[in-house]
Order: structure tokens, then sequence, then C-alpha cells
């Protein structure tokens, strides 16, 4: 008799573990199997997802009720203290709310559709004061650099990282120039100089080292307007302008800023006829007197004479000349 079974002299026993041999074979062909089959879901991405949504969830609701109990004990106190002062105070007699009847029958009058627009306004104030930068730059720019606007009559001259204060204004109409005179209080000196065209201009010169700079300022008459033109220093670096009084006199004759002055004065001129046009349309839109508002009484019937009322009867004349019987 044989100990093993024919055919496999060496083979293992039956429950032997099967060869590293055999293992890769198996998986080679579970490989090839599944070669063919989409891949697998990668679960963890979703797993993280669900666990932030319920996590925030959580604290949402957490938040939520703290925010419910905050806001009923907010009306709560509200409530009770309004009571409570509400029972501290004296009981007013109640005021009856106003008749119906009572209404005037007047309508209130409608705005004026001349009335100024602010939009239009503001743009308008705007463009004017991107002109007088542009002049003011022509004038100053090589003193003070590029000047821009900085509010209503008033600009900004930026150089070497300094700001030196403008400030220009055109008055319309208005007597003679102030009086020339120094203060040594405030380190101001005044002197009188002129324009080309022979114009007398009153130089003002005030501050110092002790003030924070000096400041530059010139007034003199153009276009029937009092003109005033100052340049003062770089208050946070107290540095003064790099101006003289020989070069603001020359700068305020320059033809740029004489042109913007006449301009100046037109606009100004413009303004307060249009000012004036406004009030007295308002004026004339309002009632004047309450016979206009009040409802028209219904005149008695002409006296056109009819056969009922005619004392006459038939022995009237009629309109052909003849008459009744």
């Amino acid at each position: 008799m044989h100990d093993t079974p024919p055919g496999r002299p060496h083979g293992p026993e039956p429950d032997a573990v099967p060869d590293d041999a055999l293992v890769g074979e198996l998986r080679e062909l579970m490989e090839r199997a599944a070669a063919g089959l989409a891949p697998l879901p990668d679960l963890t991405q979703e797993a993280v997802r669900l666990g932030r949504l319920r996590r925030i969830r959580a604290r949402l609701a957490v938040l939520g009720a703290v925010v419910g109990v905050l806001a009923v004990g907010g009306i709560g106190s509200v409530a009770f203290g309004g009571l409570g002062s509400a029972a501290s105070q004296p009981v007013s007699p109640a005021v009856a709310p106003p008749s119906a009847s009572r209404t005037s029958a007047v309508p209130s009058p409608a705005p004026s559709l001349t009335a100024p627009v602010p939009v239009a306004s503001a743009s308008e104030a705007a463009v004017r004061g991107a002109r007088t930068a542009e002049a003011l730059t022509r004038a100053l720019g090589d003193l003070i650099g590029t000047v821009t606007p900085a509010g209503v009559d008033h600009f900004a001259g930026r150089l070497k990282g300094h700001i030196f204060p403008v400030t220009f204004q055109v008055m319309p109409g208005g007597g003679g120039l102030a009086e020339c005179r120094d203060l040594p209080e405030t380190a101001t000196t005044c002197r009188t100089a002129s324009l080309p065209d022979g114009s007398e201009v009153r130089v003002i010169v005030s501050g110092g080292t002790l003030w924070g700079g000096q400041s530059f300022s010139v007034s003199y008459r153009y276009a029937e307007s009092t003109v005033n033109l100052t340049v003062t220093p770089d208050a946070d670096a107290q540095v003064s302008p790099p101006v003289t009084v020989d070069q603001l006199v020359a700068a305020a004759g320059t033809k740029a800023l004489l042109t913007e002055v006449r301009d100046q004065a037109k606009d100004r001129a413009l303004d307060a006829a249009e000012a004036a046009e406004d009030s007295s349309g308002e004026a004339s839109d309002s009632p004047s007197a309450p016979a206009e508002t009040a409802p028209a009484t219904a005149e008695p019937p002409t006296a056109e004479p009819s056969l009922a009322d005619d004392p006459s009867g038939t022995d009237s004349t009629s309109e052909t000349g003849g008459s009744s019987r």
C-alpha cells in the first residue's frame, strides 16, 4: 500500500496552506476580473462633510436657543419697564382726535417746479471748483504745485509732500478794499501794490515761526467784484509756502486767474438772479386770498320771462313784430 494518493507522491497534505505562487495567481486573476469595473467611491470625504454639517447644525441650534432666550428677556424687561414707567406717571386726560370736518379745504401749494435740484447744484459746484483749481494751477503751479479742490472756495496745493491750503473768493459788488494797517501782536504786515492793469492790491503777510509758518494774502477789485487770494502754510509740517509777496501779486494778475474772476462773477450773478426768480415764483404759487379757493356760489337764474310767469299772458308782442289777439 502507498502512504500518498496516486499521482501526488510528494504533494502537500489536503489541509496544507497554499503556497505563495498559488496566492499570487489568485490575486492576479482577481485583479484581472476587477479591471473592467468602476473604482469604489471614496467615502472618507463624504463622511467628513456630513460630520461638519452635523456639528454646524448643532451649534446653530444652541445659538438660536440662546438668542431666543435673550430676545424674550429683553422684550420682557422693556414691557415691564414700560408698564412701570407708565404706572408711575400721572394719568393725563385723553385728547380727542382732530375732527375731520375741521380740515382746511384749501390745498397745500405744490412744490415749485423751479426749485433748485441738490444733485444738479452739487455737480455744478464740482465743475466750478475744478475750473478754478485749474486756473490756480496755471497761476501758482510753479510755486506750490498742482492745486486741487478742497471745498467751497477752498483748495490745496501739493508740492514735495507738503499741502498748502489756498483760499480763492470772488464776491460781486461790495465797496472798496479794507484799510491797510500792521498788527504787531499777530506779526501782520500790510502794504499796497498794483496789478499790471493798474488795479490796487492789498498785500498782507501774517504769522511766522511761532504761528507755524507765514500766510500770504492779496485782495483787489476786478470785474466789479472783490477778490481774495490767500496761501497758508502746511499746518502739520509747520512749513511756510514757498511764495513771496511779489510772486503772489504777479500770480493774481495772470490772465488765467483774471479770466476765472470774470467767470465766477458771471456765475454768481446768474445764481442771484435764479434765486430771486425762484422766490418770486414761490410767492406767486402760494394762495393769496381765501376767496380764490372758496367754492363758487351758484348765481340765481337769469331773468328770462316764461309764459307761466308773464303777467301779460298772451298779450305780449312776438319777436316777428306781430301782436297776439
